[in-house]
């Protein structure tokens, strides 16, 4: 019966341990941070050896403290690349698109709570089991509008014909794994569900009230006051020599495509020029208020109450109050992967420029949060499994070694 007793209460610590240790892993407070020192500089060395590891074809990458460019790291498997290197950026093309947006509802041109069709006389919603009146311009920047198009645009390789914003919003020819068709699905305003079309129509919106090309308004009212003179949605109508190659997951390089969907997926940019953007974030600037800016940070969407995204930006701090941090990442078209965040609370930012991998900018960028803010993504948690793994099972033999002792201890008759 002791035996049974003893045995009991081992199984009982085990459980307990067990219990913390994966109490430990899904909380994060005992998942190391990729970098072994507290510090920018110490985050870019490990940053340089976590490439080193993989197969990427060039990287550029910024860190910001408190509001200011600290490091740089770039990375290159031919031509060089630095802080003016444009590189195509995807889906961060949407927040900063967002700006453009904003511009027209601070100038009293746009109500964000009107029904965007009543702007709209080149292309209009097409008919659904759902009241298109619903659809907004809030819930098309926050991802809430019920479209279901599941857009993630691949862009038209040089030499083939690019739809117009028309064609493409009736049925998208540059998607793979979508029918491509900007409709009504879901009642408007019930959840989160991110829709490349919702931005195509963003973008359609800006040149129906501006009355100017996307490019060209994009360009005088949000690009070139904030100094942004790398950037561009005009692919090919200024000359660049510091166009960043694009390389494929085997290696391989391609040329750039071109978007009909811009405000979704056509920004070429740089480091240097989104950093002047992230700055931006924390102050009134040309463009926006910081009153405006601040707006964009509300959440408007969420998943299981968690807010995922305002006017514009991801919100990544998933309900935590020491933080809010706010960005874009993008991805796709074999194989570019961008990201920028910056924490509002504190200055603090990331910027991640890459092609030739599928989501090493999104890891370290993740990596980046988690060292920042403590927040663990599912990167940072696959990272840590088999230290825990490790942490566990030295634990558990620990325990048991412990209590073979203690019972050789306590009868010494039968040594």
């Amino acid at each position: 019966m002791k035996l049974l007793k003893r045995i009991s209460i081992v199984l009982f610590v085990l459980v307990l341990w067990t219990a913390f240790v994966g109490f430990g892993f899904i909380d994060g407070f005992l998942l190391r941070p990729l970098n072994k020192l507290d510090s920018p500089e110490g985050f870019i060395e490990a940053a340089q050896e976590k490439v080193q590891e993989s197969s990427v074809g060039n990287l550029a990458m910024t860190l910001i403290e408190d509001g200011q460019v600290v490091e740089t790291f770039f990375k290159s498997a031919d031509k060089t690349v630095d802080q003016n290197t444009v590189f195509p950026v995807a889906s961060i093309s949407k927040w900063v698109t967002s700006y453009g947006v904003m511009k027209l509802v601070e100038d009293g041109r746009l109500d964000l709570d009107k029904p965007v069709d009543q702007y709209l006389s080149r292309w209009h919603l097409p008919k659904s089991e759902f009241d298109n009146s619903l659809v907004t311009v809030r819930r098309l920047l926050s991802h809430s509008a019920g479209l279901i198009d599941e857009l993630g645009y691949s862009g038209f390789p040089p030499g083939q014909e690019i739809q117009t914003l028309e064609e493409s919003l009736t049925r998208a020819a540059d998607t793979d794994y979508s029918d491509g068709v900007a409709i009504v699905g879901y009642q408007p305003g019930s959840q989160y569900r991110y829709s490349g079309a919702g931005y195509t129509i963003l973008q359609l919106l800006i040149e129906e009230i501006s009355g100017q090309s996307f490019e060209t308004y994009m360009k005088e009212e949000v690009l070139e006051p904030l100094g942004m003179l790398n950037s561009t949605f005009a692919f090919g109508a200024t000359p660049r020599t510091q166009l960043a190659q694009v390389f494929q997951d085997d290696g391989s390089t391609r040329e750039m495509n071109q978007f009909t969907a811009l405000a979704a997926a056509g920004l070429y940019t740089t480091t240097g020029d989104l950093s002047k953007f992230l700055q931006v974030q924390l102050m009134d600037n040309p463009v926006l208020s910081k009153e405006t800016i601040a707006s964009q940070s509300q959440a408007e969407a969420f998943i299981n109450n968690i807010g995922v995204y305002g006017l514009g930006p991801h919100l990544y701090s998933q309900n935590d109050q020491n933080s809010l941090i706010i960005g874009h990442d993008g991805s796709g078209n074999n194989a570019i992967n961008t990201a920028a965040r910056i924490d509002l609370k504190t200055g603090s930012g990331v910027i991640v420029l890459e092609t030739g991998h599928w989501n090493m900018a999104s890891s370290l960028a993740d990596e980046w949060m988690f060292w920042k803010a403590g927040i663990a993504d599912y990167v940072v948690m696959q990272r840590n499994k088999s230290y825990l793994l490790t942490l566990w099972g030295v634990g558990c033999v620990l325990q048991i070694v412990l209590f073979l002792i203690l019972i050789w201890t306590k009868n010494p008759k039968k040594r």
